[in-house]
């Protein structure tokens, strides 16, 4: 069980995950990661995103539309106790 915290806007992130991957990991958009939503939801199931990284970027109608939920930084900081391992791309 892996939380994948993607920061980076490079597409290329996506790519790596999809390598090791696992049902029960989720992935996660903050900072200019927030831009990669598309992308995610496409290949993962499990994808949520800070609301307010989402906000700041004006993205948080498409991605919502998409089926990204939408987390606060408490709701990140329990997610990070639920995933023994995390890693940031």
């Amino acid at each position: 069980m892996t939380l994948h915290i993607i920061k980076s806007g490079q597409a290329s992130a996506i790519q790596q995950i999809e390598r090791i991957y696992q049902d029960d990991d989720q992935v996660l958009l903050i900072e200019d990661g927030c831009y990669l939503y598309t992308l995610a939801k496409k290949s993962f199931d499990k994808v949520a995103a800070l609301s307010d990284h989402m906000k700041m970027r004006g993205l948080v109608a498409k991605a919502d539309a998409l089926g990204v939920e939408m987390l606060s930084f408490k709701e990140w900081a329990l997610l990070t106790r639920s995933h023994p391992q995390s890693t940031t791309w």
